[in-house]
């Protein structure tokens, strides 16, 4: 952990008292920096340097992005109190990643090992583009070279501005650790807790945590045991993996854009909330327990989350913008462009981020616009029609500030109809995608399953045709949103008093039909 001098002593003390005795290393304190030569540019670009706490109570660490939302580390860097297991969920202190490009990342999730120091901690936002690591099924061999990386002090520098790098050689393969030894003069020191151990392969078969710190600038001279204990991640494929997955959520497509109850994933748990958007403009949220069949507790009121922007419901949309499963807060103005304010739990909460204009827009009528995830990947794409119902779709790569824009993709669907407002995207199949739903006039649905759209030769649509009946003639009554987070959208059917009856996807009318949950919300 790289602390202004001032403080890496006592920070040091802390954390050798907590963990090495438990490391059978007496006199050992955890791994915080290595010795060896400076990385070369772009040489391990998945490498991260880690802030944490505050002014009075701040230390550095070294991560590692195993994908675009996540970094390995030592769970040791985010104790509140050294020594202390790290509980599951936001972490303690306020924790911020540097990536490789130079841009900054809020951690607002721990995933940690209880039986390793070990965490998968998620990002605020996604490092879109950014290199990963690739974790090692296989442990390496006793006597094997590998290769540490850390942003700590060397022999010379207390904060050094890019990382180093050491060889070692892997002593013995424990359950969950490694025993490494540097070769030559090489050593991890204060910095490097939590940095990636490598293999020939530049795969990750380890997470550095303690060290005897020998030739590290600060240690006694006396000390030139260059010893360290690294954290066993090649037994952990399969938890890194089903860790990191992709979060499937209600939030992926919007639904009932214009109506005052809206259906989307406020709390990133996969299941559509009841979002009630006033005259005013004020949206307050229920958070979806299963609804009224599951009794009193089926709703959690959160009461008021913003105050709202316009009064105009039309120019309000909920949608996932970042792909952290919650929706955030779209505000389409006059002049068509789009503003995001990102969901960090709304006014009962952290608030809302705001993030400015991400689009210019295509037009300034806001019932052309849709925002529904095209291509799967968590993020609300931009959908707009044109007055003979075509559909053309701009994919979502972070928005205009980005620097990577909205790439169009083209015209998707030539429609089935003028009527813009009988068409529903929502994800029938459970791959992610949006799919394209026409209310009929006499009620009756058709479904046509996203297979890339029109600009797929032949196969861009899979046909499903009728796969409702319908209850009503008023399509503005229906929409389709996973209710029960299986995957499949469901059909929700608006009733009196903002009341809502869902009946659950069970094949449609070519399949099981459809199940009756009754009404599942009695309205407001």
């Amino acid at each position: 952990m790289s602390l202004l001098r001032t403080r890496s002593a006592r920070m040091t003390g802390l954390l050798a008292t907590a963990t090495a005795v438990a490391a059978g290393l007496a006199g050992t304190v955890p791994a915080h920096a290595l010795t060896g030569p400076e990385a070369a540019a772009g040489q391990h670009p998945a490498v991260v340097k880690l802030s944490i706490g505050d002014e009075a109570n701040s230390r550095s660490c070294t991560g590692t992005l195993v994908d675009e939302w996540w970094i390995a580390t030592a769970a040791s860097c985010f104790a509140a109190t050294p020594g202390q297991q790290v509980p599951a969920g936001k972490p303690a202190l306020k924790a911020t990643v540097a990536l490789a490009g130079g841009e900054a990342r809020e951690v607002t999730e721990l995933a940690p090992r209880s039986d390793r120091d070990l965490v998968l901690a998620r990002l605020a936002l996604p490092a879109r583009g950014a290199a990963t690591a690739k974790n090692s099924a296989t442990t390496p061999a006793v006597g094997a070279d590998l290769t540490a990386v850390g942003f700590g002090r060397t022999k010379t520098e207390w904060v050094p501005g890019k990382p180093h790098t050491g060889t070692f050689t892997l002593d013995a393969a424990g359950a969950t650790s490694l025993t490494i030894t540097g070769k030559g003069t090489d050593a991890i020191c204060k910095g490097d807790t939590g940095g990636p151990l490598l293999n020939a392969a530049g795969e990750l078969v380890g997470v550095n945590s303690r060290s005897w710190q020998g030739g590290c600038l600060g240690v006694n001279p006396t000390e030139t045991r260059t010893g360290a204990v690294s954290t066993r991640t090649g037994d952990l494929t399969a938890w890194i993996a089903e860790t990191v997955k992709p979060r499937r959520s209600a939030a992926a497509n919007e639904a009932g854009a214009g109506e005052r109850i809206r259906w989307a994933d406020f709390d990133g748990d996969g299941k559509p909330d009841y979002i009630n958007v006033a005259d005013s403009g004020a949206v307050s949220v229920w958070l979806n327990r299963g609804g009224n069949p599951a009794g009193a507790n089926g709703w959690q009121p959160l009461g008021q989350v913003a105050t709202g922007l316009t009064n105009d419901r039309n120019r309000v949309r909920f949608a996932d913008f970042d792909g952290d499963g919650k929706a955030d807060y779209f505000l389409i103005n006059t002049d068509g462009s789009v503003e995001v304010y990102l969901n960090q739990g709304g006014d009962p909460g952290n608030g809302w981020k705001h993030l400015g204009k991400v689009a210019v827009g295509i037009t300034n009528d806001p019932t052309k616009v849709r925002f529904a995830d095209w291509d799967g990947d968590g993020r609300s794409d931009y959908l707009v029609f044109t007055d003979a119902g075509e559909v053309y779709v701009y994919l979502n790569r972070g928005g205009d500030q980005s620097g990577k824009g909205w790439p169009a993709v083209g015209k998707v669907a030539s429609g089935v109809t003028g009527e813009r407002s009988r068409i529903r995207f929502a994800d029938n199949d459970g791959d992610g995608k949006a799919d394209y739903y026409f209310v009929k006039p006499d009620g009756k649905v058709d479904l046509y399953i996203n297979r890339g759209g029109d600009v797929v030769p032949n196969t861009g649509w899979l046909t499903v045709g009728q796969i409702a009946t319908g209850l009503t003639t008023d399509h503005t009554k229906v929409q389709f949103v996973d209710f029960n987070a299986d995957t499949h959208a469901d059909y929700v059917l608006a009733g009196p008093g903002n009341s809502a009856t869902v009946f659950a996807w069970n094949g449609g009318d070519k399949g099981n039909g459809w199940t009756d949950l009754g009404k599942v919300a009695s309205g407001t």
